[in-house]
C-alpha cells in the first residue's frame, strides 16, 4: 500500500511530501533514495518511519 510522507529538506527547511511506494519484501530499517524537489538532491528515507536517514 502506497502512502504519504512528509518531511523536512535538510537544505532548503521545506516540508516536501512524497509517495512512499510498498515493496513485496520492505524490512523495517530499510531506506529508500528520493529526489527532493525543493533543493534537487538525493535524501535516504526510511521506509519504516518516513524519516531521513541521520534525523532524531
Amino acid at each position: 500500500m502506497d502512502r504519504q510522507i512528509v518531511f523536512k529538506c535538510p537544505q532548503t527547511g521545506m516540508n516536501v511530501q512524497h509517495r512512499l511506494t510498498a515493496a513485496a519484501n520492505d524490512a523495517a530499517d530499510t531506506h529508500v533514495s528520493v529526489v527532493c524537489p525543493a533543493c534537487t538532491r538525493l535524501h535516504l528515507i526510511s521506509r519504516a518511519t518516513g524519516r531521513l536517514l541521520g534525523e532524531k
